[in-house]
């Protein structure tokens, strides 16, 4: 094979390198069906390396091949009228038909790239503000998050502020409920100090009571264990030497120490080194001082002002009871003076003029008896007379200065003593008519004998009256009391501010529940009426 024709080969297999074609091989080796192009030349350029090495093997047989190899050359080389021309003519055709659909292709596929990369743009974008919600919307939740557990937080405070003013509320109703039952300071102080446990739990606790310039202890709890109770009842400290009750006295107001290792307030005590919190407050009333409520802890830091402003409440209600103790006191002191004034008043006015007129009598009955036995015998007879009436006198002032006595006596009884003591000192006529004597309570029996007293003495004073009718009957738990005289009357509508009795009478029948009645008029007497019905328990 020539050199040209060896290019023109060459030539050929460039123009299949830049086309997509299947190549026919009629004769030795058959078709090749090839649908790569690096595949298509691979296997061409096998046949030339096959070509080649027959060509050395077996020349015979590659004159044969070589004849085939220069038929298609001219083939070629004919261009137009043999049927490789066509063949190429075919072929550049559906080069072109294959670049146009080529180029289709890549436009449709250039135009769905840039579709898609507009779509990834706008997915892009859309996810960057999904992301954006997304975050806003945790940001969102979360405020709301932390804002609801703030209202939950609240919530619970205000609960427990709840539940504390709730028990603080009812151990305050507790305590005033207890001073309303007793007028005992001891029991009320003590009941005080247990109720506050209840509230604001403490290791010890004192009441402190201030006398002149001394302070003296006069309730504590909880220092029992620690062999204390008994010491700190004796003491009676200046109060000079305790710098936080002086500064109370000062500022008027509680005060809390958190930690009395640090505090400068605090003044140690011996045996009390175990106290490591102390809150206390003021006893006070009208802008006095009366004394001090102080709780004591051993942990640290237990005490606040909350706490300190919880126990000023109770402080006042311990003053209110201290107050009322000391009223209470003075009032006792007072009516025991009145009643002193008063049994001195009875026995001047009776038991003594009796005992006067019955020693005048003794000291002439000699000289009479002498004179005249028969006046002697009279003047004997009265001198009996009045013995009696100051006999029954002093029985009267006896049962008045032991009231436990009094109340022992049968009511009706007591009214008929009564009864025949004014009768004595006044010959005023009384009949007194007694039907049935169920016991009634103490302070119902003992306030109808003072309200008899009183009416009868009203009687003595004011009425003028001759005669006086009582009736009493007590059954069944009803008691019916009546007295009526036949003086001058008077308008009930129409009383003086000075005469009180009718006043005492009606608001002692009022304190145990019972009903008075007054009827009078001018010239027609008077009649009291009282009547008393047991409450159903």
């Amino acid at each position: 094979m020539s050199l040209l024709l060896w290019n023109d080969f060459l030539a050929f297999f460039a123009m299949f390198r830049r086309t997509w074609i299947k190549i026919p091989i009629l004769r030795v080796y058959g078709p090749i069906e090839m649908p790569d192009l690096n595949e298509r030349i691979e296997t061409l350029q096998q046949w030339i390396n096959e070509l080649q090495r027959i060509r050395t093997t077996d020349p015979i047989k590659f004159g044969t091949e070589e004849a085939v190899l220069s038929e298609i050359l001219e083939l070629i080389h004919a261009g137009k009228t043999n049927p490789v021309s066509e063949t190429y003519a075919d072929l550049e055709l559906q080069v072109q038909q294959q670049t146009a659909a080529l180029t289709r292709a890549t436009n449709a596929l250039k135009s769905q790239i840039t579709e898609r990369e507009t779509a990834a743009r706008k997915l892009r974008k859309a996810y960057n503000d999904l992301e954006v919600h997304l975050q806003d919307h945790l940001a969102y939740q979360s405020t709301l998050n932390q804002h609801l557990q703030e209202q939950i937080d609240e919530q619970k405070r205000t609960q427990v502020l709840e539940e504390e003013e709730r028990a603080l509320t009812e151990a305050l109703r507790d305590t005033l409920a207890t001073m309303s039952s007793t007028l005992d300071l001891d029991k009320i102080l003590d009941h005080i100090l247990d109720t506050i446990e209840q509230v604001t739990p403490y290791d010890g606790t004192n009441v402190l009571l201030v006398e002149s310039d001394l302070v003296h202890m006069v309730r504590q709890k909880g220092y029992s264990e620690k062999g204390l109770e008994k010491a700190w009842l004796k003491q009676r400290i200046p109060i000079t030497k305790l710098a936080v009750l002086q500064q109370l006295i000062d500022v008027g107001k509680p005060l809390a120490i958190p930690d009395t290792t640090t505090s400068p307030m605090w003044i140690g005590f011996p045996d009390l080194d175990w106290v490591s919190s102390n809150v206390i407050a003021p006893i006070r009333s009208n802008g006095k001082i009366l004394g001090f409520l102080s709780l004591d802890s051993a942990t640290p830091g237990y005490f606040t002002q909350a706490h300190a402003e919880r126990l000023q409440t109770f402080a006042d209600q311990a003053a209110i009871a201290i107050q009322n103790a000391r009223l209470l006191d003075r009032a006792k002191r007072a009516a025991v003076l009145a009643e002193r004034n008063r049994l001195a008043n009875e026995l001047h006015d009776t038991i003594s003029q009796t005992l006067w007129s019955m020693s005048l009598i003794t000291e002439r009955l000699p000289a009479i008896w002498e004179i005249d036995k028969q006046e002697g015998q009279r003047s004997l007879s009265t001198l009996h007379q009045l013995s009696q009436h100051a006999l029954a006198e002093m029985r009267s002032l006896l049962l008045e200065l032991h009231p436990t006595s009094l109340t022992d006596t049968k009511l009706g009884d007591l009214i008929r003593q009564a009864a025949e003591i004014i009768a004595n000192r006044t010959e005023l006529s009384i009949s007194a008519q007694i039907e049935e004597q169920d016991p009634a309570p103490p302070d119902v029996h003992f306030a109808l004998y003072r309200v008899v007293q009183e009416a009868l003495n009203n009687v003595v004073m004011h009425a003028s009256a001759s005669h006086v009718e009582i009736f009493f009957n007590s059954q069944s738990g009803r008691i019916d009391l009546t007295i009526q005289d036949d003086g001058l009357g008077f308008d009930p509508a129409k009383i003086d501010a000075g005469h009180l009795g009718l006043s005492i009478m009606s608001d002692r029948i009022q304190n145990i529940g019972g009903t008075l009645e007054t009827i009078s008029h001018k010239g027609g007497g008077t009649l009291i009426k009282i009547a008393w019905t047991a409450p159903i328990s």
